[in-house]
C-alpha cells in the first residue's frame, strides 16, 4: 500500500497534575476528541490509533471513531518515552507498509488541522526524515549551565560567554506535532534524525495542558474564538 499515513494519539490514564486529564472537556469535546478531529480535518492520515492503558479512554476512542490499542503498563509510566508506545502499536497492529507516522499529544488543544497540514507539507517538501513542532525561546537560555552528579556543564562551551546579540535562535519542542518517515522510525525507534525539520508555532498555539491553570487558559482561548 503506497502513501499510507498513520496517526497516533498517546493518551495515558494516569495524570498527576489533572485527574483524567485527557478526558477533560472544552466546548463539550474531550482533549482527545479535539486532537482526533484536527487529524481527521487535516485529510493527511488514513488511520488514527489511540493508545492507552485506560479502558475508559479506549472506550471513548472507539466512540469517536478511532482505532484503539491497549498499552501495557510498562509503556505507560511517567518515565516511558512516547517512542515506546509507537513501537508497541507498530508491533501490535502488525503494520508493515506505511509511508509516514504522526504522533499528536491530546494535551495540545490549540494545534489545529491547519497546523498539521502545514507541518506535513514542510516535512514532505523538504524531504525530512522527521519533523517536530516548536515555539520560539529567548536565546538567553542558551547560556544556561546544568549540573550532574559529576560536573557542571553547558550546552556548548562558548555559549555562556557569548554576547547575547550573537546567540543563535532558540526553539523549544512544544509536543504538538511529531512526524517521521516510517522507514526512519523503524530503524532508529526515534523521531530524532540527522535531517529533522522544525515547524514553528506561536506561543499561544503551543499551549500544553499540564495544570488546571493551563486548562482554564485553553478554555478561555478556544471558547473566546467561537
Amino acid at each position: 500500500m503506497r502513501n499510507y499515513n498513520l496517526a497516533i494519539i498517546p493518551a495515558r490514564g494516569g495524570s498527576k497534575g489533572i485527574k483524567n486529564k485527557n478526558l477533560k472537556k472544552i466546548n463539550n469535546k474531550t482533549l482527545i476528541q479535539i486532537t482526533f478531529d484536527a487529524i481527521i480535518d487535516s485529510k493527511i492520515f488514513n488511520e488514527v490509533v489511540i493508545t492507552s492503558d485506560s479502558n475508559e479512554i479506549l472506550d471513548h476512542g472507539r466512540k469517536i471513531g478511532a482505532k484503539t490499542i491497549k498499552r501495557p503498563k510498562k509503556y505507560s509510566t511517567d518515565n516511558a518515552p512516547s517512542e515506546l508506545a509507537v513501537s508497541h502499536i507498530l508491533r501490535a497492529g502488525n503494520y508493515g507498509d506505511i509511508s509516514n507516522l504522526g504522533l499528536f499529544q491530546p494535551t495540545s488543544p490549540l494545534r489545529t488541522h491547519n497546523h498539521i497540514k502545514k507541518a506535513f507539507n514542510l516535512f514532505t517538501n523538504n524531504k525530512c526524515k522527521s519533523l517536530i513542532s516548536v515555539s520560539s525561546l529567548d536565546s538567553k537560555y542558551l547560556k544556561l549551565f546544568y549540573e550532574t552528579e559529576q560536573d557542571l556543564n553547558s550546552i556548548s562551551p562558548e555559549l555562556p560567554f557569548m554576547p547575547r546579540q550573537k546567540l543563535p535562535r532558540a526553539y523549544l519542542p512544544n509536543g504538538a506535532i511529531y512526524l517521521s518517515k516510517f522507514s526512519h522510525f523503524i530503524k532508529n525507534q526515534s523521531f530524532a534524525s540527522n535531517k529533522m525539520g522544525i515547524f514553528k508555532m506561536s506561543i499561544k498555539s503551543s499551549l500544553d495542558i499540564d495544570t488546571p491553570k493551563d486548562l482554564r487558559l485553553a478554555k478561555k482561548i478556544l471558547l473566546g474564538s467561537k
